[in-house]
């Protein structure tokens, strides 16, 4: 496809000044975004590529008159702020600043700041799990909340760095969607919550080796959610565990029936050793501290 300086498209739809919907030449679909692009334009005349300040073409996604709608309906700063949050996700959390990321972020802004604007609260129940689990994406959440107070003068509740941070979370799993992060994030806090009472000790969540146990449990829930089993082990893992680390051997296996029911289904053989491999990990680390 030539997206070359010079290369024109024919203009299907202008949704706004801003925003407009054209078809390239090859019968595929592009979005174009700037300052006034849409202005005395209509369907039918051809457009110059270059006259736009972002163009996007479908990737998967959303079809690009989905991503044309969102766009056209929200302000132009808002699309520009969402754009820097996209390319802060990208350098500190390495996503790829895909329409999967944009549309959900630029639809939770508007939301976000007209509640800002009518004084609305909400509730935001998984504050303590996602800054325990996710600290680097709710770190960038909090960051996003400050940017939008800088650049669109907008103040808004504070706990909206939650759903934000969620949504980098969501990002990092190409088959997930937003309630199946939110199920992910209750289950694996529910997960802490019974080792904390089988062992008989608040498991410091901020530790290392905490944070490694609950990226080898959202890589657990990445392959489920994307139907790809885990690897089978060679040997039996949880018998080994058993032997040298009971305890560890009954937690997993009380994890797996946790996980499983959060999943609506039974784990494999293969995935509660993987589960026993990690839990006797971090049980022989608590031991040693």
């Amino acid at each position: 496809m030539d997206l070359s300086r010079g290369s024109s498209a024919t203009i299907k739809r202008v949704y706004n000044n801003n925003v407009l919907l054209a078809e390239l030449h090859d019968g595929s679909d592009m979005v174009l975004v700037g300052k006034g692009i849409g202005f005395n334009h209509k369907p039918g005349e051809l457009i110059a590529l270059d006259t736009a300040d972002q163009r996007f073409v479908p990737d998967g996604s959303y079809a690009a008159s989905h991503v044309a709608g969102v766009l056209g309906d929200a302000p132009m700063e808002q699309i520009e702020v969402v754009q820097e949050i996209m390319a802060m996700a990208q350098t500190e959390l390495k996503l790829e600043p895909r329409q999967s990321l944009l549309v959900p972020i630029l639809d939770h802004l508007g939301f976000a700041v007209q509640r800002a604007s009518e004084a609305l609260r909400v509730d935001f129940p998984l504050r303590w799990e996602v800054a325990q689990l996710y600290p680097a994406e709710g770190n960038l959440g909090r960051r996003v909340v400050a940017l939008i107070k800088e650049r669109l003068g907008v103040v808004l509740q504070e706990e909206e760095w939650v759903a934000f941070a969620l949504h980098f979370v969501n990002q990092q799993w190409s088959k997930a969607d937003f309630s199946k992060t939110v199920s992910m994030t209750e289950t694996i806090a529910g997960v802490f919550s019974l080792l904390s009472s089988r062992w008989g000790t608040n498991i410091d969540e901020n530790k290392l080796s905490s944070a490694r146990f609950v990226t080898h449990l959202r890589y657990l829930f990445a392959r489920s959610l994307e139907a790809t089993s885990s690897a089978a082990f060679e040997v039996d893992v949880l018998a080994s565990v058993r032997q040298a680390y009971p305890e560890a051997a009954d937690a997993a296996l009380e994890i797996a029936v946790h996980i499983g029911a959060a999943l609506r289904r039974k784990l494999s053989d293969a995935e509660v050793s993987y589960l026993a491999l990690h839990t006797s990990r971090l049980y022989v680390e608590m031991l040693n501290t």
